[in-house]
């Protein structure tokens, strides 16, 4: 039965017979992958129109585990704009691989996620990793439990002990990253620019972070 939803383009690529497959994050649905039938052919579908990052509501039916692409409407294209700000492109970029590799079920919460990333055009490292807190804590991540820098338990937020440091669940985080991170989970905190290191090293500790809890949640 066909069906309408919003939807965020993560990821394209060409499929057999002239088609198209299309990683989407839903409003209602979640993570899809969704085909669109002979895209290159007749050009049924605005030239364009599934390029990652524009977010349009898609008219959809189920064929199978894939969703078929009928009709489009409503589209707010971001490409274009998207593709002559390299910054951002690439902040888009990491935003859309995170949902695309870490999102499980449907959520209101990480759509709005992804609708509020196409309005940043500026201090991408600190909108960044505001995405990366919000998006974790989404998951289970609570930055209140985070008490200090050092090694970090990724199970409690609470500190390794000597003997766990080894371990895959522990991760260290310096006192910069720690400072930056807190200052960021205040949501009254007005956007700044973040140190280059300070940023790397808070992108790898979220993704550590997500990466453990998929593989154990």
């Amino acid at each position: 039965m066909p069906l309408a939803d919003d939807c965020f383009i993560l990821h394209r690529f060409p499929s057999s017979e002239k088609s198209l497959m299309v990683k989407c994050y839903f409003r209602r649905l979640g993570k899809q992958t969704l085909w669109v039938p002979e895209y290159f052919t007749f050009q049924r579908f605005k030239y364009g129109i599934f390029e990652p990052f524009n977010l349009l509501k898609v008219h959809i039916e189920s064929d199978g585990d894939i969703l078929k692409a009928l009709d489009t409407s409503e589209c707010d294209c971001s490409f274009p704009k998207v593709a002559r700000n390299f910054q951002r492109f690439i902040f888009l970029s990491k935003v859309s691989k995170t949902v695309l590799r870490f999102a499980r079920e449907a959520d209101e919460e990480i759509f709005k996620l992804l609708q509020n990333s196409l309005e940043i055009e500026e201090y991408f490292s600190f909108n960044l990793i505001r995405f990366l807190l919000n998006f974790s804590s989404i998951l289970g991540f609570s930055p209140q439990n985070l008490k200090k820098p050092g090694w970090v338990n990724l199970i409690t937020l609470s500190s390794c002990g000597d003997e766990e440091i080894k371990n895959p669940y522990c991760v260290f985080i310096s006192p910069q990253e720690f400072a930056v991170l807190k200052k960021i989970s205040h949501p009254q905190t007005r956007p700044f620019n973040v140190r280059k290191k300070t940023g790397e090293g808070l992108e790898r500790f979220f993704y550590r972070f997500l990466e453990f809890q998929s593989q154990n949640f």
